[in-house]
């Protein structure tokens, strides 16, 4: 692991530029942890970034990572792995967001089941052990989402 700091100015004039720049950063490394505080002295915020540089060994790495949070006997192939985990840091940080436990949004197993399905609307959620129509409608849009940007990282 290695660590990196970013000051983001609050100054609109700077504020885009030093995004922008965290945002390249960010896209390239995997971020197991970050951190921020306000430096009001200076009018700005600094991002304390805990990452981990992209390796040959990332598939293997995100596998191993995705196995820990697995119901046990589930054994994924390497794109359903990928979902797995896009969909668990997705469900980890909405549940942080609204204050919450990651199990009350969805359970590591019913993320596998839409890990393992097809998903591609809302509308499909409900055909998923562990999904009614309450979590779909108030999540599909936010897990289509992500699947969808996991289904357009394997293109590019």
């Amino acid at each position: 692991m290695r660590i990196k700091t970013f000051e983001i100015r609050v100054d609109p004039a700077f504020r885009e530029h030093d995004e922008r720049t965290v945002n390249e950063f960010l896209s390239a490394v995997r971020v197991p942890r970050l951190h921020c505080g306000c430096l009001r002295s200076r009018s700005a915020w600094m991002l304390l970034v805990i990452f981990n540089e992209e390796t040959a060994d990332e598939p293997a790495m995100r596998a191993a990572l995705a196995g820990r949070h697995l119901p046990a006997g589930a054994e994924l192939t390497p794109g359903e792995c990928e979902r797995f985990e896009a969909l668990r840091v997705w469900r980890d940080r909405r549940a942080a967001e609204m204050g919450c436990k990651p199990f009350v949004i969805a359970s590591n197993r019913d993320l596998l089941n839409v890990a393992r399905s097809g998903a591609a609307s809302p509308a499909d959620l409900l055909s998923i052990a562990g999904f009614g129509s309450r979590r779909a409608e108030r999540y599909g849009e936010e897990i289509v989402a992500v699947l969808g940007s996991v289904a357009e990282a394997d293109f590019d």
